[in-house]
């Protein structure tokens, strides 16, 4: 790998940070719809490292069908999560 591809990807990265930074720091109020964002541009940010036309419909797919599943992974979490045993007296 050259250093032009390595800065183009240190780039690409940053990108993707500042992107997600709204989306993580909103987690606490809606961690959904966080969770969701930070998948789709994630996906977007795989895109946009290939100029294969295929690669690029497959990440997008990708991050659009794990974004819909987030709602029934937290709703799965919740439903199994234990809670915390009450200290005796």
């Amino acid at each position: 790998m050259d250093f032009a591809t390595v800065l183009s990807k240190i780039s690409t990265g940053a990108q993707i940070a500042q992107a997600v930074t709204p989306d993580i720091q909103q987690y606490g109020a809606d961690h959904v719809a966080a969770t969701q964002q930070i998948l789709q541009i994630a996906g977007a940010g795989v895109a946009a490292e290939t100029s294969d036309k295929t690669v690029q419909a497959e990440a997008l797919a990708a991050a659009q069908l794990a974004s819909s599943v987030v709602p029934l992974a937290f709703a799965l979490f919740a439903a199994f999560k234990h809670k915390k045993a009450a200290p005796a007296s």
